[in-house]
């Protein structure tokens, strides 16, 4: 919901509300009430009426700051970045939400609520465009600052949810579920739409976990509220969710129904978000009856608003969707692009679930292509993600594809244990309509073996879950296999009356979806209508704008012209006396120019000789150094590919070392041994060391650069929390000192990178003595300067030039590898800043990283 989460305001968005506010407007009011009025309204009307809900925004911005009201001034930025919210103009709503949050009011501790609402909003925009980290990190600051709220915290707590949903961490959203639940306080009007909002994440979360009906149970009830409120963002939201579980469970007509509905509701207001959605919806149904021309028109339509609006999740879905389509379109190359473009931004924002989808349709691609061992390879990858987040049904679907390369290279045995274990785990979530489908595949491939009894068991299995789910899908798929079974057993008479019953399944089917067009095309034209009317609106208001101002330029001319002619006949008269002499010159300087020009053409014809001939060397030279370049660029792609993977596979078995070694410390009573093992952990973790460092210069070298906010505080922190243990074996002193001015943009891998070698390296050449490693840094607008200092043994004037070579010890007794310097350095070169150091020898060094703050 674009509103509704916090506020010191009420926030029931009631008609008599909204009335009463109205009328106070219409008497006269101190400029400050005023304010505070208008911005009422404003909140009061988002959800409901947002063009009259901005207008009202601008008009309390415009008067707090004619009077210079802080605290109305600082709620009005707040409520124009909803409008923008509203609209989906997240970079432009944050800008606002920022400028709310830089102003400081003289009642702190009462503004709490209000301030944690700007700060929840800007989270929610993080979450929109897909920057989780930042998102959690707002959400958290909010929740500090209403620490004793707990409708407030009841809000954050969901919105944390909401995010941990989406990065599928199911069990961690369940439990801020239900500690918004905890929070939640009853008794006050707007917590009507927080509780809907909690429904409907607890429907998502069980839906997730495959438990259905508690899904459907959730869901219910915030539908149920959805239309007694008359709140139309929750009432498209029931509908999606309806549609989604239903689509889940093979209801696709049901699925379409919802859709359609859902387009309906947004005729009267229009979220591109939720649009976005509802067309995402809409295509997944048409691509799994197979009508891909009527699938791939819905995922460009929502497309060609997620790309505009940078909804980066929702454009990632879409192109994991298409790539379906040009997979069973069997154009093979165009559907690993899409897949590939979905997987680089799901691994981007860090969606796991995402990355294990495109895993899978990859293998998909490579299965149809008989590529069957990187099929497996590829299926292999999700199946283990899927294990690690706990996604049953897409655990099953991994195994049961993985039966398909197997059955695809004729090991029908291999295929049948791998689709049976698919079963097993599709049985235990009891989703009828995902068994039905798995025994349907487990009939055909018995009919493929010879095995016809053991198959019409499994299909008659299928046909008991069609007629309890009501599924014509499973039903057509049913008649179809018993038609197959009946002709391999000789009985043609009972094989045709199949053959007809799925004939006419089939028709049904379509006919159904076909029946549901009219209803469709009249919902998209009236959603289309609705915003090409705001859209003249907007237009209407520009034009009046721009005649006020034509008709303001048109006096200034008129003015403007009136003042010229006077100075201009004067002018005149001058240049008449100027021009008759300027006359006579030039007649004479012509002459002599003339013979110039003459010499110049001459001299002009030899020179252009010349620069043909010097040109055709550059375009000759030109086409060698782009063909080397070329053929260096790609040895250096193969290099890095080889090196990255090498760094990868030696890292396996030295993780298997430590493990063994971990064990050994359990189990092994032997001192002698015990003094082994340690040495094996020891000598294990330093080559994991290493690697993981050339691992750090490949992806200096290699990584793609994705400015957004780094919390450096929190990054300092979690990197000396990985040093914990050195730290304390060393008994050395950290101090920090962090001064943020301003948020520091820059690339956080990197920036992890350089403060990581830089902390390493003062730990290990900290002093014997009282060992101290200090870290210091302070961000502004234009720049962030980070400084890590040690007071150790320091380095010789002789070897301060070669510090940041690769392999380069100053300290024959360093246990260092020579690389984190150098690594270091290079990170700070990507990232265009400027390393230095200054060092005594035998009193410690300081070395001083400025990096450009790349603020949009």
């Amino acid at each position: 919901m674009v509103c509704g989460l916090l506020f010191g305001m009420s926030a029931g968005a009631q008609r008599p509300v909204k009335d009463s506010l109205a009328n106070l407007l219409k008497n006269k009011l101190p400029d400050k009430d005023r304010v505070n009025v208008l911005n009422q309204l404003s909140y009061q009307y988002y959800d409901f009426n947002d063009s009259l809900a901005s207008e009202y925004a601008e008009k309390a911005f415009l008067l707090a700051k004619k009077i210079k009201y802080q605290r109305g001034l600082k709620y009005a930025y707040t409520m124009i970045g909803l409008g923008y919210s509203s609209k989906s103009e997240y970079r432009k709503a944050i800008e606002n939400y920022r400028q709310s949050e830089r102003i400081i009011t003289e009642d702190k501790d009462n503004d709490a609520a209000d301030i944690a609402y700007n700060l929840t909003l800007l989270g929610n925009c993080y979450r929109e465009t897909a920057e989780f980290d930042s998102s959690l990190f707002y959400y958290r600051k909010a929740a500090r600052v209403v620490k004793n709220s707990r409708h407030d915290l009841a809000s954050i707590y969901k919105n944390m949810a909401s995010v941990k949903l989406i990065l599928w961490k199911n069990n961690e959203a369940l439990g801020l579920l239900d500690t918004a639940s905890h929070y939640l306080s009853p008794n006050r009007l707007d917590s009507k739409y927080l509780q809907m909002d909690i429904w409907s994440y607890y429907g998502q979360v069980y839906k997730n976990l495959a438990n259905y009906p508690l899904s459907s149970k959730y869901y219910e009830k915030m539908c149920r509220d959805a239309y007694l409120l008359e709140d139309y963002y929750h009432q498209i939201t029931c509908k999606l969710n309806q549609a989604e579980l239903a689509f889940q469970q093979g209801n696709f007509t049901t699925s379409l129904n919802f859709n359609f509905e859902a387009l309906d509701i947004a005729r009267h207001y229009v979220f591109p978000p939720q649009y976005v959605k509802v067309l995402i919806q809409i295509g997944e149904v048409y691509e799994e009856l197979s009508q891909f021309d009527l699938a791939a028109e819905y995922f460009f339509k929502a497309l060609k608003i997620t790309e505009k609006l940078g909804l980066r999740f929702e454009t990632a879905t879409i192109y994991s969707q298409l790539a379906w389509i040009k997979k069973d379109q069997h154009d093979y190359a165009v559907s690993l692009q899409y897949a590939n473009k979905s997987l680089a931004i799901r691994e981007k924002i860090g969606d796991v679930k995402g990355i294990g989808n495109c895993h899978n349709v990859i293998g998909l691609v490579y299965l149809l292509k008989k590529d069957y061992a990187r099929s497996l390879q590829e299926h292999e990858i999700a199946l283990k993600i899927r294990q690690e987040i706990g996604y049953t049904l897409g655990i099953a679907a991994s195994v049961f594809n993985m039966s398909l390369v197997y059955e695809e290279q004729g090991q029908f045995q291999k295929a049948l244990e791998y689709q049976r274990r698919s079963g097993q785990i599709e049985e235990k979530i009891d989703n009828k309509q995902s068994i039905g489908i798995t025994y349907n595949s487990l009939a055909r491939l018995l009919l493929k073996m010879g095995r016809f009894d053991e198959a019409l068991q499994y299909v008659n299995k299928a046909d008991e879950f069609s007629k309890e789910t009501g599924s014509l899908m499973l039903m057509r798929n049913n008649a179809d296999i018993y038609a197959t079974y009946y002709q391999k057993i000789g009985n043609y008479k009972k094989a045709f009356e199949y053959q007809k019953l799925f004939q006419s399944l089939n028709d049904s089917i379509y006919s159904d979806v076909s029946a549901l067009k009219l209803a469709e095309v009249e919902a998209i034209y009236n959603v289309e209508k609705k915003e090409k009317d705001i859209e003249l609106l907007k237009q209407k208001q520009e034009a009046q704008l721009n005649q006020l101002q034509l008709q303001e330029a048109e006096l200034s001319r008129k003015n403007w012209i009136l003042a010229s002619s006077t100075v201009g006949i004067l002018i005149l008269l001058a240049a008449g006396i100027v021009g008759y002499r300027y006359y006579k010159e030039k007649s004479k300087a012509n002459r002599e120019l003339h013979e110039q020009k003459e010499e110049i053409q001459a001299q002009s014809e030899e020179l252009m000789e010349a620069t043909a001939t010097i040109s055709n060397i550059n375009k000759e030279l030109e086409m060698k150094i782009e063909s080397r370049t070329s053929e260096l660029k790609q040895a250096y792609k193969e290099l890095d590919t080889f090196f990255y993977r090498s760094s990868h596979d030696f890292r396996r078995p030295i993780t298997t070392f430590l493990g063994l070694a971990g064990v050994a410390r359990i189990t092994v009573k032997d001192p002698v041994s015990l003094e082994l093992f340690e040495k094996v952990s020891e000598t294990a973790g330093s080559l994991d060391k290493m690697l993981y460092k050339l691992q750090s210069i490949s992806d200096v070298g290699s990584q793609q650069m994705v400015f957004k906010e780094v919390f450096l505080t929190e990054l300092v922190n979690e990197i000396l929390d990985g040093f914990a243990r050195l730290i304390q074996q060393k008994k050395i002193t950290v101090h920090t000192e962090i001064h943020e001015e301003a948020p520091l943009v820059s690339y956080p891998a990197m920036v992890k990178i350089i403060v990581e070698n830089l902390i390493e390296n003062a730990i290990h050449f900290s002093a014997y003595e009282n060992p101290t490693v200090t870290i210091r840094a302070s961000i502004n607008v234009n720049m962030a300067t980070l400084s890590v200092e040690d007071n150790g043994q320091g380095i010789l004037e002789e070897y301060k030039p070669r510090i940041f070579e690769m392999y380069f010890r100053a300290n024959e007794n360093s246990k260092g590898n020579g690389l984190g310097l150098y690594i270091a350095k290079k990170a700070v070169e990507k990232l265009n800043g400027h390393i230095r150091v200054t060092s005594t020898h035998a009193m410690g060094s300081e070395f001083t990283v400025e990096l450009p703050n790349r603020r949009v």
